[in-house]
């Protein structure tokens, strides 16, 4: 190899030269963070978040005070009887009757509490409209009971239940019920299996389609094989 040769290729690594090649090496690595931050832990994030039942928490006046969005406090053990006032509050349907929960005594009752804005509730009730035909020979009833204002979104609340054609009572949540029946848990959909004893057996929050509808029809055996 020549002199020149050699003097050639000692003067590529001159200091203007080092510092590129080394801006260029953090830029790479740079990019490479942007587009990947977390690494493969976000597919994990992913399946977990997605296999959570889904609630919707929308702030509005009711009569049973306002719907706000609450953490959950821990569930009770259950079956939890409910109190005699939660079970004596009169509802009213959306028909004009008047209904209360003692009413059912010696069914199993699924009390679905929704609302028409929410749309893991929207998901729900077509579940909860084969489960109230397929379930009633057994003696199981299915009410639902929205969050909404019956002096504001009557006329909504009808033509929402023509439309999804709902076959059990709609009827207005209310104070007494609001209270027991939720039991400060936040977020809708909700729903309560309530045994033939006046007992809460199952309390889900949230919907998810592939979850939630085996555990509910699982919880509604339980109830209706259940001795009072």
């Amino acid at each position: 190899m020549s002199t020149t040769e050699v003097s050639s290729k000692k003067s590529f690594w001159t200091p203007t030269n080092i510092g590129l090649i080394v801006g260029l090496v953090i830029m790479v690595g740079a990019i490479a963070s942007a587009l990947y931050p977390r690494g493969d832990s976000s597919v994990t994030d992913a399946v977990s978040e997605s296999s959570e039942p889904i609630t919707a928490s929308r702030p509005t006046s009711t009569p049973a005070g306002p719907m706000i969005a609450r953490s959950a406090p821990p569930e009770p053990s259950l079956p939890r009887p409910l109190p005699d006032n939660v079970k004596q509050a009169s509802f009213k349907l959306i028909n004009g009757k008047s209904r209360k929960l003692a009413d059912f005594k010696g069914k199993v009752l699924v009390v679905d509490i929704w609302a028409t804005w929410c749309g893991p509730c929207r998901q729900e009730i077509p579940h909860l409209i084969e489960m109230a035909r397929d379930y009633k020979s057994k003696g199981v009833e299915v009410i639902g009971l929205t969050t909404e204002n019956p002096e504001t979104d009557a006329e909504l609340v009808k033509a929402f239940s023509e439309e999804f054609k709902i076959n059990y009572p709609i009827g207005w949540i209310n104070g007494p019920l609001y209270g027991g029946l939720m039991n400060g848990r936040g977020g809708i959909p909700q729903t309560i299996v309530i045994g033939r004893d006046g007992s809460i057996r199952k309390h889900f929050v949230g919907f998810h389609p592939v979850i939630s509808i085996p555990q509910m029809k699982a919880a509604i055996e339980e109830a209706i094989s259940a001795r009072i």
